[in-house]
């Protein structure tokens, strides 16, 4: 492959084809599968190597491979050719892909699928054709997007390219990686798709919001064409935040300690949790104590001390108790509202499949989602008085 088809030609693996259309069939081991697709190449030769150029989906009837020593010869002459993978079509010669060819192939590192007979081979070159024409045109795009997202253009200099967006009373800004926007529509009547920073961002209007089919994705809420740069921002740190959780995020979520806590480096967060969690599970292995549950619970109890002593079978003196030693320890007052955030951050989730406190099955310990929105003033006010 040259460099121009590197830089210039959309990400596309074997794994994206297998779901272009119905019937298409992985046979064999999964190897191979995030493989680079550049181009489709049917061939019944023996030894196709002459006619490739690296990261083909080579397509074959199996006219040539009528035994088990052609399929043999065929793959030790198509591997240093760099294929993508074999697309074997059935109904043709065998009603299914050969066992040597498959055993062979993946020997290799090379995936074989089956084609039926319902889908041509054309369908691929015209798949990739056109993923590759999109892929130009969002380059452009982004290109667009990112200038209006860095003050470097107006706004409304997308309603030069998307004019129907123009009329719309508020728009919206979905972002997702550029492997999950495989098979996203390019640029149509009423959206706009722009590749930014190996992000595909979509602006669309508010009212028809869009929802990619799979993978992980961020939308901003809605907005003006004036508001489009902050729109952007807010969709690719939506998207930076749901790629670390592995869920779609929005914007409205970034507004929480959980969102906080994934965004911050790494290095920092074991900073917080060497200087505020750590010294906590030291005193309660040293003391048998419950000092990071009651922290826990308060959290989840939204920092009311009696809702954490109910919840937890002990006195609110009790909890009064283990909140002063933790202040003690970490020189953080959970009875402060700020305070008691700082304490969120340096909890880690907890192991998966870790008994609640107490045995209680109906108490919930995960730092992510309790604490968003859990330290009102309100709540603090009530949680050591």
């Amino acid at each position: 492959m040259g460099a121009a088809d590197a830089v210039d030609g959309p990400r596309i693996r074997v794994l994206d084809v297998l779901g272009w259309a119905e019937g298409l069939r992985l046979v064999g081991r999964p190897v191979g599968l995030d493989r680079s697709v550049r181009w489709a190449q049917a061939t019944d030769l023996i030894d196709p190597s002459p006619y490739l150029r690296g990261e083909e989906l080579v397509l074959v009837t199996g006219l040539s491979l009528r035994d088990a020593a052609a399929c043999a010869e065929f793959v030790r002459a198509l591997v240093p050719a760099r294929p993508a993978a074999i697309g074997y079509a059935v109904g043709v010669v065998h009603e299914a892909a050969p066992d040597t060819l498959v055993h062979c192939a993946n020997e290799a590192g090379t995936p074989v699928f089956e084609i039926p007979p319902t889908v041509p081979f054309v369908h691929f070159t015209e798949r990739l054709a056109r993923e590759r024409v999109a892929h130009g045109e969002r380059t452009a795009n982004g290109h667009l997007l990112d200038l209006i997202r860095r003050g470097h253009a107006r706004p409304d200099a997308l309603a030069e390219r998307a004019p129907a967006l123009a009329g719309a009373h508020q728009l919206g800004v979905v972002a997702m990686s550029a492997r999950d926007a495989v098979g996203v529509p390019t640029t149509g009547e009423e959206l706009f798709v722009g590749t930014v920073d190996e992000r595909v961002v979509v602006v669309h209007p508010a009212g028809t919001p869009l929802r990619p089919d799979r993978g992980t994705y961020g939308t901003s809420g809605p907005g003006r064409t004036d508001d489009l740069p902050m729109l952007i921002e807010h969709a690719l740190s939506a998207l930076a935040l749901a790629v670390r959780r592995g869920a779609p995020a929005t914007a409205a979520e970034l507004v929480s300690i959980e969102a906080l806590a994934q965004c911050l480096p790494g290095g920092y967060l074991r900073l917080f949790r060497q200087r505020l969690h750590e010294p906590l599970v030291r005193y309660d292995r040293a003391h048998h104590a419950c000092l990071v549950d009651t922290l826990r619970m308060l959290i989840d109890c939204g920092g009311s001390v009696a809702s954490c002593a109910r919840r937890m079978y002990v006195h609110p003196n009790t909890v009064r108790k283990r909140l002063a030693r933790i202040r003690g320890l970490t020189d953080k007052d959970p009875a402060v509202p700020l305070e008691l955030a700082v304490l969120a951050l340096a909890l880690p989730d907890p192991p998966p499949g870790e008994a609640p406190v107490a045995g209680h099955p109906d108490v919930g310990l995960g730092t992510g989602g309790v604490v968003s929105g859990a330290i009102s003033e309100a709540a603090a006010a009530r949680s050591v008085r």
